[in-house]
């Protein structure tokens, strides 16, 4: 299944339960199933069968419920899916906002959110926009990895004497007295 489609419920094995008209048969786990891949909620979803949420994590918790958690879990997935495609249309396009001028609607302005913009940047592109980066001085020479590292050496080991002579009744390295 690709990221983007609907759970393939066709070869999904219900779970085999007692039958029992108002319970979980196997048309209402698979229409269980659909709703919940439209909707991502488990409350959503079992409000549409008429079943309980409690009910539906129940059934989910049977160890003979493998098929019907596995299937549980690519529903939420393509919902997640759909989430982050609404959230990446809203990072380029903007959300629209009315604006009212002595209560009369006269327009819209669109609104970007530059937080939802840089995470979803730093999400799909960590070598170019991560988080790592805005720690990381920037240095163009060829022997900027040895700099960096040899800066790092040297910080530890500055940490590691404060440590030391603090743990001796030291103030600093340099040999004032606390």
């Amino acid at each position: 299944m690709s990221k983007h489609q609907r759970p393939d419920l066709d070869n999904y094995v219900p779970v085999e339960l007692r039958h029992r008209q108002d319970g979980w048969t196997p048309a209402r786990q698979v229409d269980f199933l659909l709703a919940l891949s439209e909707t991502a909620c488990v409350d959503e979803a079992c409000r549409a069968v008429g079943m309980s949420p409690s009910s539906a994590y129940a059934l989910r918790r049977r160890i003979e419920a493998a098929s019907f958690r596995a299937a549980w879990d690519m529903a939420l997935d393509y919902g997640v899916s759909r989430l982050a495609d609404a959230a990446l249309s809203r990072a380029i396009n903007g959300v629209a906002r009315p604006v009212f001028y002595k209560g009369e609607l006269i327009g819209e302005r669109r609104y970007y959110d530059e937080r939802l913009t840089m995470f979803l940047l730093r999400l799909r592109d960590p070598v170019r926009f991560g988080a790592w980066r805005d720690r990381t001085p920037f240095e163009q020479d060829a022997d900027a990895h040895a700099k960096l590292a040899e800066r790092s050496v040297e910080a530890a080991e500055r940490e590691a004497a404060l440590n030391a002579c603090q743990h001796i009744g030291f103030d600093d390295p340099d040999g004032d007295v606390a």
